[in-house]
């Protein structure tokens, strides 16, 4: 048999610092990215529209996740093995609730902002009444799904502090796993259908095709 594998402790893991890193540079590229946006609005002198200002909201609960992940990682040591944490039982503690706002943050009011802000975009720029309906029923499946990822999440536990707080005594929670099983396939599904929806219209264009294909790269790269 092989010699047996084992875990270094003395030489502590750089995750928290890795995580750090990722945080901050994907926080300075969408702030970049929004940023552009609102830019591109004003030298054009456009009005900016409500698909705007609700990118406002999906970059801000990116950005308080960020911010989050990094205070994790600074009190909590986010990132690196609990042996070569002081207080470890106390810091796990932190985790659990600081994971329980996360939650709440990535998809009610990260993803789910930022799909609606995309669908609001394409009601918007094109003016087609049986266009417009199916964005609205693809916006409504997206809503749908937000509202009830943000209430399942604070109410997955009985009482609701058993969430982070395993300690209060007695209580139950939901199979987190099994509920997103059941989700995914329908955001999986919006995330498509914005993807998508654009498509047969930009094509339609009495354009160039380099530029119908300029454009289809716009949309793609949006829908993501």
């Amino acid at each position: 048999m092989g010699e047996e594998q084992r875990v270094n402790y003395s030489s502590p893991s750089d995750g928290g610092k890795t995580l750090i890193i990722v945080c901050v540079v994907l926080s300075v590229f969408q702030i970049v990215f929004v940023a552009a946006r609102f830019y591109t609005r004003y030298m054009q002198r456009m009005r900016c529209g409500l698909d705007d200002y609700v990118m406002l909201i999906a970059l801000a609960g990116s950005l308080a996740k960020a911010i989050l992940f990094i205070v994790l990682v600074e009190l909590a040591g986010l990132g690196y093995h609990i042996k070569n944490l002081t207080h470890p039982e106390e810091k796990v503690a932190l985790v659990r609730k600081f994971f329980f706002v996360l939650e709440l943050l990535d998809f009610p009011l990260c993803i789910t902002p930022a799909k609606i802000s995309i669908l609001l975009f394409y009601i918007r720029i094109f003016c087609i009444r049986k266009f417009q309906i199916l964005v609205y029923l693809v916006g409504s499946l997206v809503l749908a799904i937000g509202i009830t990822v943000f209430f399942q999440t604070i109410f997955q536990c009985s009482p609701v502090s058993y969430g982070w707080n395993p300690t209060v005594g007695h209580g139950t929670c939901i199979d987190q796993t099994l509920f997103y099983e059941y989700i995914s396939p329908f955001n999986i599904l919006t995330g498509i259908l914005i993807l998508v929806l654009p498509l047969p219209f930009v094509w339609k264009l009495q354009a160039p095709k380099a530029q119908k294909v300029a454009l289809t790269i716009v949309f793609f790269l949006g829908g993501l």
